[in-house]
């Protein structure tokens, strides 16, 4: 490899659910130092990159070309020359309608060396989640994919359905303008009138929608359901085993749209649960922890305590790198450690480090974590409060936070600490003209719901509150109480 150049992967981030995308596109991404992605591509992904990874937007919305097709490649091409590992994430499987060929080749021209991370292609997975599997032995035993719009380029290459192709099924890409079209070709290739034919908007996503019809029938449908891209058409008779096996709209939160909002920069739970049970869940703000450069006097005054507290996660990978780098080991370790979320034990335990649940007295301790956590809170005078990091808003978040809160119609917002509610109102008017207290609300422990009713929030969403309020919640997120100085709470 050219050690003068760097490198390109085009990686396919699936269909939507950030639970499909293979695990070396994750691998991609978290090498990265500048991430160039589209519409299509889950902008949750991003959070697995490293905090000086650049993101550059190309989005492409209908009639809205954000970043031409020219102007990716040479970007592609200027970045990689730079010496950078660059990642082109693009919704889906690069390779299906997603010009993978066309950036390709420009790369290839600068001998820049690449590859190609296929994904879950969408017609595949969105059908899955809507019951719908596109080959069945009784149904159909082939699959043609095609693409839902023409292009002036690609007009003359559109081949029509043949005669022998009836009872197949049939998947069309990006369809919804062009669907009057699609289906007047179909009935004019001798297809009927009641062949059946299903709609599904946002595969894969607790915003999912599906729209069933006939080829008769499904344009009008899905104009008065106003459906809009992106969308997948299927058409074929495996459409039938939709109204046995549709699972994903049985999930309890389904269509629920749900913001979690955040104190801390670790990935929310509650986030990834919500969205496992069918929500549309968003974590937001997008938060980053800046590490803290110990002194050797401040290393050895934490390898001298007879006991250390640690109050994060998000601490223990910058101390245990700066101990390393400052010549300590494990066995230099104090031995009393103590943690404040199960979280840092089990990351603790994978380090070989057995400790005990923190509890707060008069006795002598470090304490390791969150600088505003630390800062905030009350300890005694014996009692040494080392910051790891600081917890910084992530700016490179910023178009991802316009498009988002203003995409979808957000119904509740979860709070699991008061912290998370201050940052949360701090931060959603610079991005939205609604009034965010218009939407109901969930928290966890009644000393956070309480916070939320004095800063004006009205409406408690009980189908959401009843979930956060079962035991296991409450243990799993018993740390989050610490944010509120309210020892009684636990």
């Amino acid at each position: 490899m050219d050690t003068n150049k760097g490198y390109v992967a085009f990686v396919g981030a699936g269909p939507g659910d950030i639970g499909l995308i293979t695990d070396k596109g994750m691998e991609c991404l978290r090498k990265a130092d500048v991430v160039l992605y589209d519409r299509l591509a889950n902008p949750r992904l991003l959070r697995y990159t490293k905090n000086e990874c650049a993101f550059i937007y190309c989005g492409k919305l209908p009639n809205n070309h954000i970043m031409r097709q020219e102007k990716i490649n040479q970007t592609l091409m200027e970045e990689s020359l730079k010496g950078k590992y660059v990642v082109r994430l693009k919704g889906g499987d690069p390779s299906v309608f997603g010009r993978v060929g066309e950036e390709a080749e420009a790369i290839a021209t600068y001998n820049i060396p690449f590859e190609i991370v296929p994904g879950i292609t969408s017609s595949i997975a969105a059908s899955s989640y809507a019951g719908i599997p596109v080959t069945h032995r009784d149904y159909s035993t082939s699959f043609t994919i095609r693409t839902g719009h023409k292009c002036k380029k690609n007009e003359e290459l559109v081949c029509e359905p043949k005669q022998e192709a009836i009872g197949e099924t049939l998947a069309y890409y990006m369809g919804v303008q062009g669907l009057p079209t699609i289906c007047k070709q179909l009935l004019s290739q001798g297809y009927s009138g009641d062949t059946m034919a299903a709609v599904i908007e946002w595969g894969t996503l607790g915003k999912q929608r599906v729209v069933e019809g006939t080829l008769s029938t499904i344009a009008e449908k899905v104009t008065a359901a106003e459906i809009k891209n992106p969308a997948l058409t299927i058409v074929g008779d495996v459409i039938k085993l939709r109204s046995s096996i549709a699972w994903f709209e049985k999930k309890p939160f389904y269509q629920r749209k749900l913001i979690v909002a955040k104190s801390s920069s670790e990935e929310s739970s509650l986030e990834r649960y919500f969205t496992n049970n069918g929500a549309e869940a968003y974590a937001f703000p997008a938060l980053k922890a800046i590490p803290h450069s110990y002194t050797k006097e401040e290393l050895q005054l934490i390898m001298d305590t007879d006991r250390l507290i640690i109050a994060s996660k998000e601490g223990i990978d910058i101390l245990f790198s700066q101990l390393f780098m400052a010549g300590y080991d494990i066995r230099d370790f104090p031995r009393r450690i103590e943690y404040m979320s199960d979280k840092t034990r089990q990351e603790l335990e994978k380090r070989g480090l057995r400790c005990a649940r923190a509890h707060f007295d008069d006795s002598s301790a470090v304490l390791i974590g969150d600088r505003w956590l630390l800062t905030e809170s009350t300890f005694s005078d014996n009692q040494r409060v080392l910051p790891s990091h600081t917890i910084e808003i992530d700016t490179r978040y910023q178009e991802i936070n316009e498009r988002l809160l203003t995409e979808d119609n957000w119904e509740t917002v979860i709070f699991p600490n008061k912290r998370s509610i201050d940052i949360f109102l701090q931060e959603w008017n610079k991005y939205s003209d609604r009034d965010p207290k218009e939407m109901s609300f969930a928290a966890i422990g009644q000393s956070v719901k309480k916070y939320a009713l004095l800063m004006g929030f009205k409406r408690i969403d009980e189908q959401v509150q009843q979930e956060l309020d079962k035991k296991e919640w409450m243990r799993d997120h018993e740390w989050m109480q610490l944010y509120t100085l309210d020892m009684a709470a636990l």
